[in-house]
């Protein structure tokens, strides 16, 4: 709750950020693919229309701030502060508290996709590129809450080298850009090459994005959906066990009096 009133604390930038930013990245998906399109004369490609392709760009991009959560550094300049001492003295376990708090802000940008699809589907619906359906909808927070802890864990592990490395800031954004590259942010991942595409399922990208999205647009058959959750419960236990090992070990050279 706390983590939530700071976030709301200042509402008008809070909306200003969102639109202005939200506008501005569906002007440039909307020209650059409207180009391509017009280019290829195709009306379709890989799956996607015109109208489906500015929708996923509407939704993609969200979906990926809400996974980042704290953004980079919320452990890590705890590490190098010395401010991870007061964590030390919570009758709270330090993962259990970040997480909550690292939830509470993916739920306050999750209110930014919804105001959106709201939205869209008051001006803009086009059944055959979305259903606001109630199953849809429960299946896509689900997913939602898959990948937010997915990406949560792995960031866990990455700013645990804090422990051992100065800084670690430049890992975070090569992570942040990997994620959006390989989980389909920047170009859905239907035009990757189908060797490429089989080489990501095996890893959690997909998982990240791509996933979350799908089951928003297409409804995804059953067996899909429940090998694709499977899969995602998988490597949040992987990276909850490293993330704990790393924690654990990396804890032992923590002098408490930050840099």
């Amino acid at each position: 709750m706390m983590e939530l009133r700071r976030r709301v604390a200042y509402r008008s930038d809070f909306w200003i950020n969102f639109f202005g930013q939200t506008f501005f990245s569906l002007i440039i998906a909307y020209y650059l693919w409207s180009s391509i399109f017009k280019t290829t004369g195709k009306t379709e490609m890989n799956g996607f229309t015109m109208q489906s392709m500015i929708f996923y760009y509407l939704v993609a991009p969200l979906v990926f701030r809400i996974q980042q959560g704290l953004g980079i550094g919320f452990i890590s300049r705890d590490i190098y502060e010395g401010s991870l001492n007061k964590y030390l003295l919570y009758p709270v376990e330090f993962f259990k508290f970040k997480l909550s708090t690292y939830l509470a802000t993916s739920f306050f940008f999750a209110t930014q996709l919804f105001v959106i699809l709201g939205v869209y589907q008051i001006f803009f619906y086009d059944e055959n590129i979305f259903q606001f359906h109630l199953l849809n909808i429960i299946f896509f927070l689900l997913a939602l809450l898959g990948s937010t802890l997915i990406y949560f864990y792995l960031s866990v592990i990455f700013e645990s080298l804090a422990f051992w490395y100065d800084n670690v800031w430049s890992v975070g954004v090569v992570l942040r850009f990997a994620t959006s590259f390989l989980g389909g942010a920047l170009i859905p991942l239907t035009f990757f090459p189908i060797g490429v595409q089989s080489l990501l399922n095996m890893t959690p990208f997909p998982y990240l994005i791509h996933f979350p999205v799908a089951v928003l647009t297409k409804g995804l058959p059953a067996t899909e959906l429940l090998s694709s959750f499977g899969i995602m419960i998988f490597w949040i236990c992987i990276f909850y066990a490293v993330a704990k090992l790393v924690w654990n070990k990396g804890s032992y050279s923590y002098s408490g009096v930050g840099i």
